[in-house]
């Protein structure tokens, strides 16, 4: 289903965003670089890249989850996902 779907991908770009964010220190004592010279333009646009995906991956995570819930819930709501109910057929005792 297409929720499960998304509601997977809204947990593991949290997962990620919550690592990325853990590691970021350590990430930005070895390579990280906030400051531009010619020699560290490699550096300075891979420190830009991994802020900007912390910093984009939780609310992403969030907007994935949330759609996810309004997909079960429409998909729950909707009258073509109800089971069929059996008809019942007359066959009541008489009295």
């Amino acid at each position: 289903m297409l929720y499960q779907r998304t509601l997977w991908a809204g947990v593991i770009v949290g997962v990620v965003g919550l690592l990325i964010m853990l590691f970021s220190n350590m990430f930005m004592q070895t390579i990280g670089t906030y400051t531009f010279n010619g020699s560290n333009g490699f550096f300075f646009a891979v420190t830009h890249v991994y802020v900007l995906a912390a910093q984009g991956c939780l609310p992403f995570s969030a907007g994935l989850i949330s759609a996810a819930l309004v997909m079960r819930y429409l998909a729950l709501d909707s009258p073509s996902s109800e089971q069929q109910k059996p008809e019942k057929t007359g066959n009541l005792p008489q009295v």
